[in-house]
């Protein structure tokens, strides 16, 4: 296996997730993570009650299911 395909491969085994960018003027990132074998809808906004370093820059929510109607 040549240097480039061991760490594409390393990459892959240790991916959880992946995030789209969205909304336009007011971004937030919507995608999935996997934990502990189970696949995760998310939502990561920006916090926007951020007063100080220690805080968050970003939440992240489990998203809630689209209605099918």
């Amino acid at each position: 296996m040549n240097e480039q395909s061991k760490t594409s491969s390393e990459w892959s085994d240790r991916e959880v997730g992946a995030l789209w960018r969205k909304g336009g003027d007011k971004p937030f990132y919507s995608g999935n993570l996997t934990v502990n074998g189970e696949k995760l809808e998310v939502v990561i906004f920006p916090n926007k009650y951020k007063e100080k370093e220690s805080q968050p820059d970003l939440r992240i929510y489990k998203s809630k299911p689209v209605d099918q109607g």
